[in-house]
């Protein structure tokens, strides 16, 4: 498979990275198509993913369904079938800038401000499109030869919550169209086997929008789950553990020593008893460790083997 790199010289692609250079383009070849469906959109990133690819886009006002996927798709296979060549180019940091504030990219023109000085600022053109990359690619949008858009989702800018919420196309692409439908067939049987729909369809458990991400486990759920807990402890037995369990609440000053007030503490959920900060704890560590630390140990007693079915609560962005 040839590629074209960011200084304008091609080369057989190196086979374990084909697939990461199909998808690349795929992304460039999305953006390009949302560009021509919606003239106002900018671009922030587009990379290529273990499963396929994705563009954060911010489309304004506009609100995207996946009804408008099959448009999108329609506009991506035009662009293939246009056969346009991809073209590198390389700008000197101030034209980047100038570029990219000239074609209307605010997402590009900051990035390029993170990059250091001395970064190079590549470009990749095809027909009306131009992203800024460091590629490889394809050599023309007609290599281009099996792709699919799978879904859409939000994405903060740079996966920041401060920031605007961005549109995020997802897709998947494959060197050839068989390869794309074994693909999604597999995709087909994993949605069926989702444990969401399962749990509901089996009467498992349920959700409420007072408590997202939370599950109310009901009674045919409760005899799976403490079929699985007496399990988990059975084996535990097995291997010479002994289970405690540790507080769900404590004190501020023992993530300040286990370092998680300092680094995590936005992502801990908190409250003041007693004028004194306490955390809901995100993880079973320290309480652990307190446990051990209860009374001197000889080293004869180690390895020691202690094991705990700890709820923890962590603050983590929706989906994630």
């Amino acid at each position: 498979m040839k590629v074209i790199y960011s200084d304008g010289t091609t080369g057989e692609c190196p086979k374990e990275e084909e697939l990461n250079v199909i998808r690349h383009t795929a992304a460039h070849i999305l953006a390009q198509a949302v560009k021509h469906l919606y003239p106002h959109a900018a671009f922030a990133y587009g990379p290529a993913t273990e499963k396929g690819f994705y563009y954060d886009v911010d489309l304004g006002d506009v609100k995207l369904s996946d009804t408008d996927l099959p448009a999108i798709e329609t506009e991506m296979r035009k662009i293939v079938k246009a056969n346009l060549p991809i073209k590198p180019f390389i700008l000197p940091r101030e034209e980047a800038l100038k570029f990219m504030e000239e074609r209307a990219e605010p997402y590009k023109v900051e990035h390029i401000g993170d990059l250091a000085e001395d970064a190079p600022l590549s470009f990749f053109e095809q027909g009306d499109y131009v992203d800024m990359c460091l590629g490889p690619h394809l050599t023309s949008t007609q290599s281009l030869k099996a792709f699919k858009l799978t879904g859409l989702s939000g994405a903060y800018w740079k996966n920041d919550s401060k920031n605007k919420m961005l549109t995020r196309i997802n897709g998947t692409a494959f060197p050839s169209a068989k390869e794309l439908e074994e693909f999604l067939k597999l995709q087909e049987e994993a949605e069926r086997r989702d444990h969401r729909k399962i749990g509901k369809d089996m009467k498992l458990f349920m959700f409420e929008d007072v408590a997202p991400g939370f599950p109310f486990f009901l009674p045919n759920g409760m005899i799976v789950r403490n079929s699985l807990l007496d399990y988990w402890r059975d084996l535990h037995r097995e291997n010479g553990y002994q289970e405690i369990v540790t507080p769900l609440i404590m004190n501020r000053s023992l993530w300040e020593t286990s370092g998680h007030w300092d680094h995590y503490k936005d992502n801990m959920y908190t409250t003041v008893i007693d004028d004194e900060d306490f955390c809901i704890k995100p993880m079973n560590c320290p309480g652990s460790v307190l446990t051990y630390a209860n009374e001197p140990h000889s080293y004869r007693e180690l390895p020691m083997r202690l094991a705990e079915l700890g709820t923890v609560h962590r603050h983590e962005l929706k989906g994630t």
